[in-house]
């Protein structure tokens, strides 16, 4: 199935005035249905719930502006490195973000809806997943050298 791209603008326009709270259901239903993940957070989540509602806005508005959204996703990729993030966690992140929107959503949440969401989260999680892995890419390993070890005395 093809992305809709007018349902993802609407329903990230439709969530984005309730703010914050949105982050708050999303990290409360992550946490109760895969509690392995907690410990990957802070302890206090204000700025990260902030982040993470940008970032939600920031790929449903540019949905359809890929010279914007892939090296936003490439960049996101790329620095969830240093939080361990491997490819099975990102399965965890998108079922709590559908059932998030779903929430939020209620009514105006439909099949199609649905379908176009699981599709683009799918889109941005390989961007993000094959970025990363180019950038731990083996192949960048550089080895060191005597030239890199002060001389004897």
């Amino acid at each position: 199935m093809a992305i809709n791209i007018q349902l993802i603008q609407s329903s990230g326009a439709a969530v984005k005035d309730l703010g914050v709270q949105v982050a708050e259901y999303f990290y409360n239903h992550m946490f109760t249905h895969f509690p392995e993940v907690r410990k990957m957070f802070p302890g206090d989540m204000t700025e990260q719930r902030v982040r993470l509602f940008n970032s939600v806005i920031l790929i449903a508005t540019n949905i359809n502006t890929m010279e914007v959204l892939v090296p936003y996703l490439r960049e996101l990729g790329i620095g969830h490195i240093k939080y361990d993030t491997r490819p099975e966690h990102y399965p965890i992140v998108g079922k709590s973000l559908l059932n998030t929107l779903k929430h939020f959503l209620g009514a105006a949440w439909t099949q199609e809806m649905a379908e176009s969401w699981i599709e683009a989260y799918n889109l941005a999680s390989t961007v993000c997943i094959e970025a990363a892995y180019e950038a731990m890419a083996p192949s960048r390993f550089v080895p060191v050298t005597i030239d890199d070890v002060p001389p004897a005395v």
